[in-house]
């Protein structure tokens, strides 16, 4: 059985490492876009200082610059209040009204399908495939992301023994021992974080429901426990390019040394 599953994460893992690792990199892209797109508005508007205004008033300028054939789909207010319209109450068609939120000044009306986060997110909803085939492709990675944790755990566990050398790697190691040390201990270290953050996904894109949506969507992305999670989830993006890396070492290095025994 152990070695069954220890072939399948192999060959899953290097089948699918280039989606695995570009899910990954767009995931972590995305757990800081609000501090990034405040930054930059910040830095490209001169905004007012003081209090925002009622979120009722900013709804109401918001419907004033919007086409009226356009219908207000939803409302995010931090740095700008963004208030996203779709013609006909349809997402074929968008634009984004930027209000200040003090002063209610117009800042931009744009459209957001070219905004370089919204592209990122749909890339790692859907990879830019409409319709339900590209997140049931999506899917499909989450699941095999899933697997490839537990049966990670299951291929390590009964060779280590509880003690500091199984959660740990020597910097100093070379080859073989360095990348298994590495691969090992990275892949204990944040089995539960990759884990959470995979069946999080598989669940928005299976089983999500508008009430639930909202804290599935927080554990995903980082942000239900502020800047903590959103670091532990943005290093848990960068993880499949880690063991894409050191996974592949030792599978050539292994297959080099069957060679050289032959």
């Amino acid at each position: 059985m152990r070695k069954i599953l220890k072939k399948l994460h192999l060959y899953l893992a290097l089948i699918l490492c280039i989606p695995l690792i570009l899910q990954g990199i767009t995931g972590a892209t995305l757990v800081f876009q609000r501090e990034i797109s405040d930054a930059i508005l910040r830095k490209n508007y001169q905004l007012a200082e003081g209090e925002k205004v009622e979120k009722n008033l900013i709804i109401e300028a918001g419907k004033k610059i919007a086409p009226p054939e356009f219908v207000l789909q939803s409302v995010k207010i931090s740095a700008a209040a963004i208030l996203r319209f779709g013609k006909n109450g349809e997402k074929k068609e968008l634009i984004e009204v930027l209000l200040d939120p003090v002063s209610l000044d117009v800042l931009e009306v744009r459209n957001p399908d070219k905004n370089f986060f919204r592209i990122v997110k749909k890339f790692h909803a859907s990879l830019l495939i409409p319709g339900e085939i590209g997140k049931n492709i999506v899917g499909i990675f989450g699941i095999v992301m899933a697997f490839i944790c537990v049966s990670g755990l299951v291929i390590w566990w009964p060779k280590q023994k509880f003690s500091r050398q199984a959660f740990t790697f020597k910097f100093a190691a070379k080859g073989r021992q360095f990348h298994r040390g590495v691969h090992g201990a990275f892949g204990i270290w944040f089995l539960i974080p990759l884990s959470v953050t995979s069946v999080t996904g598989i669940y928005l894109i299976y089983f999500k429901t508008k009430d639930s949506n909202k804290i599935w969507q927080a554990i995903h992305e980082g942000s239900v426990l502020g800047l903590f999670s959103q670091v532990e989830v943005f290093l848990v993006g960068l993880l499949p390019l880690l063991f894409s890396i050191t996974g592949i070492c030792l599978w050539w290095i292994k297959k080099r040394d069957r060679k050289i025994s032959a």
